[in-house]
């Protein structure tokens, strides 16, 4: 008797340890998504912030102060494709071996580097091809820096 309920013990113990684990890889799985919502969140705030610099309203009688105007030096070397050539040209001179662009997302991904797009990877794609001074892709190995 003592043997059957032990075992129905055992039994509903094994159950509710399954039950927890799974819940556990639930929890982590929403944490993630909510690690992921938290970061697009930030780039978005970022993003508007840049923009209510330029719009914000200033007080008093109208004192505008003229925008500082970019040198076509200052956007190359601000913009995006800029900043992504100079984090792939860094992960290849690391890794001292041609990566694929899918490669070098993650390693980016790792290092904290977020690319604010839908498809970060034909982004990184679309700028190492368009730095043919820069970047020489390798057969289907990927992509080299050229130093």
């Amino acid at each position: 008797m003592l043997r059957t309920v032990l075992k129905a013990l055992e039994a509903q113990l094994h159950e509710q340890q399954m039950v927890l684990g799974s819940l556990r890889a639930v929890c982590l799985e929403q944490e993630r998504e909510i690690a992921k919502k938290v970061e697009h969140i930030d780039s978005l705030k970022r993003v508007i912030d840049e923009m209510n610099v330029d719009s914000q309203p200033t007080t008093g009688p109208s004192r505008r102060h003229p925008k500082k105007q970019k040198t076509s030096v200052d956007d190359e070397n601000n913009s995006a494709a800029h900043r992504i050539r100079e984090t792939a040209r860094t992960i290849l001179r690391e890794a001292g071996r041609p990566m694929t662009q899918r490669a070098i997302k993650q390693k980016m991904d790792e290092m904290g580097f977020v690319i604010d797009n839908e498809k970060p990877v034909e982004l990184i794609r679309i700028y190492l091809n368009r730095a043919k001074d820069e970047f020489r892709r390798v057969g289907d190995e990927g992509y080299i820096a050229l130093d």
